[in-house]
């Protein structure tokens, strides 16, 4: 059979652009795909972005959910897959009174009203936020008190019922879809006979030609006229990130993969062993227990139990989660200890650092020393002191994502977390390993505004390596504040204040990107080649003001 995993992959407040300058492995490989940002993204450049990186990146062509296409039927000469599935309600049978509406399918119920039984339905719905946070149960105590209700339950939200309505309208058209090209299987056995001929279900070719046709076109004839290099040929940007597929690495969650590809799992440790990795401890392991009065009537489909329903065995197909020796002995059916910590074994394996080791004491008094090794003043910032506590890739797979002792909304299941790696003048270099170089492209997505005198690793410091994000107005820099920026141990380019304010430009709400490097010719061999990316903020005057944080790493 065929393994379905679906993930949710939306941050509160933020658009896709963030995840789009590197969405071969944040987004990762997709077969449909649906963009809904419409709220945070105005620009038809964000959209670009967004539809050509699906497009270029990965073995897969994904069919996208959205109408607006820009001239990708163009570019890609009517090869592009796309459509939406639209709001209209109009089928639904309507609610008319407190007891007539008993007698619809539950799915249906307070989803169009008459007239007069208008206030049974939008904003005055019955159960519009059908939402807990926490459920009662003997062996778990939180913490942090839970909250009687979900954040941003707000009038002009969509409730449960109307993301029922929607989900099920994507599931029914991927249905649909399954349906005719097993119709389509069937035609091709009738015709030519068992086996199935390949070109009936070995679409590689397809997907080759449809990324083919598109890069020939905006590296050509269409070059430097699509919305999306409208929006990104500036000085602080640039127009490449629409013609080349972009990879990154994220402290912000969820992504593809959870911690694998996180900033953190790439950070070069320093001579001592140091390298920042999350320290929350989740509060409980296993399934939720969920509330009563979600239990779905015997008289009711229930579409969850028909899902998961099988007689089959637990298929052994995802060898990540062995130990370090590749044994699978997580899906050994002898073997059921601990099996709900699978998830959070994967992220705590991805290096071999104790992170909770004490930091030597390094004396380092040349603080202008331009040799770059990492330093043991970077760490992780996590906004409101929450870290993720497991595996966070929006899927179901993420259940321990944000179980953390201050969560006071524990059974929310969302997976939106900020955490960034920070540091400040002291912190020393920050290095990142990336796996592969090929265009001479390295950006950042950066917070420039924290930490200010309060970052916990260099308290009480006066030397390099020891020789709360604000919304309101932010506190400035040193005027002496530098930001060196290295690739394989050698400074290849250094911001003064000036310079740094010159570009320090937010491109869209929330989200700044600064180019570090952007050079065709800096990488000579063909096939791209592993570097270490190094950067490091100075100040003599005030080393603790002078803070930074990164979110986000993007490459090509």
């Amino acid at each position: 059979g065929m393994r379905l995993i679906s993930r949710n992959l939306a941050m509160g407040g933020l658009g896709t652009l963030h995840f789009s300058m590197g969405q071969a492995e944040l987004y990762g490989e997709k077969d449909f795909l649906m963009w809904d940002s419409a709220m945070t993204e105005k620009s038809p450049g964000d959209l670009d972005l967004f539809n050509k990186q699906a497009l270029m990146n990965g073995e897969r062509v994904p069919i996208i959910f959205t109408m607006r296409a820009n001239n990708l039927q163009t570019e890609t000469n009517n090869s592009f897959w796309h459509g939406d599935v639209i709001y209209n309600d109009e089928f639904i049978v309507k609610t008319e009174s407190v007891e007539q509406v008993k007698t619809l399918p539950l799915a249906a119920q307070h989803q169009q009203c008459t007239l007069e039984a208008k206030e049974l339905c939008g904003d005055k719905m019955f159960q519009k936020y059908d939402a807990y946070c926490w459920v009662p149960r003997s062996d778990v105590a939180p913490k942090t008190f839970p909250s009687k209700s979900f954040r941003s339950q707000v009038s002009w939200h969509p409730g449960n019922k109307r993301h029922q309505s929607e989900s099920r309208k994507a599931a029914l058209t991927i249905l649909t879809g399954l349906r005719n090209a097993l119709q389509l299987w069937e035609n091709g056995l009738d015709e030519a006979g068992f086996p199935l001929a390949e070109s009936y279900w070995h679409i590689g070719d397809m997907y080759k030609s449809v990324q083919d046709t598109l890069t020939a076109y905006i590296n050509g004839p269409g070059k430097g006229t699509s919305e999306c290099e409208k929006r990104f040929e500036t000085a602080t940007q640039s127009s490449r990130v629409c013609r080349t597929v972009m990879h990154g690495m994220s402290e912000f969650t969820p992504i593809n993969l959870g911690p694998a590809n996180s900033l953190h799992a790439h950070i070069k440790p320093a001579p001592n062993g140091w390298v920042p990795v999350p320290t929350a401890v989740k509060e409980y392991s296993g399934i939720d227990i969920l509330p009563v009065s979600w239990k779905i009537p015997p008289t009711e489909v229930d579409v969850h139990a028909i899902a998961i329903a099988t007689t089959y065995k637990r298929p052994q197909i995802d060898q990540m989660f062995g130990n370090e020796d590749g044994d699978d002995s997580y899906y050994d059916d002898d073997n059921d200890d601990d099996k709900g910590d699978a998830e959070n074994s994967r992220s705590l394996r991805n290096n071999g650092i104790q992170h909770h080791q004490p930091l030597e004491k390094v004396v380092d008094r040349n603080i202008l020393s331009d040799e770059v090794v990492p330093g043991i003043g970077w760490g992780i910032f996590s906004e409101a002191l929450s870290e993720v506590t497991g595996y966070c890739d929006g899927s179901a797979m993420s259940l321990d994502c944000h179980r953390e002792k201050n969560n006071n909304c524990l059974l929310s299941g969302h997976n939106d977390g900020r955490n960034t790696i920070s540091g400040d003048g002291l912190s020393g270099w920050l290095v990142v390993q990336i796996p592969k170089l090929k265009e001479g492209m390295i950006f950042a997505r950066m917070e420039w505004w924290h930490p200010r005198d309060d970052w916990y690793l260099t308290e009480g410091w006066t030397e390099v390596n020891n020789g709360s994000r604000s919304l309101g107005t932010p506190i400035p820099w040193p005027d002496d504040v530098f930001i060196d920026l290295a690739v394989n141990g050698e400074i290849v380019s250094t911001w003064d204040k000036a310079q740094f304010d010159s570009i320090n430009v937010a491109i869209s709400y929330n989200e700044a990107f600064y180019k570090f490097l952007d050079d065709e010719d800096f990488i000579q061999n063909e096939e791209g080649e592993p570097v270490e990316f190094g950067l490091r903020i100075r100040s003599e005057s005030d080393p603790r003001k002078a803070g930074l944080s990164l979110s986000h790493l993007y490459y090509a």
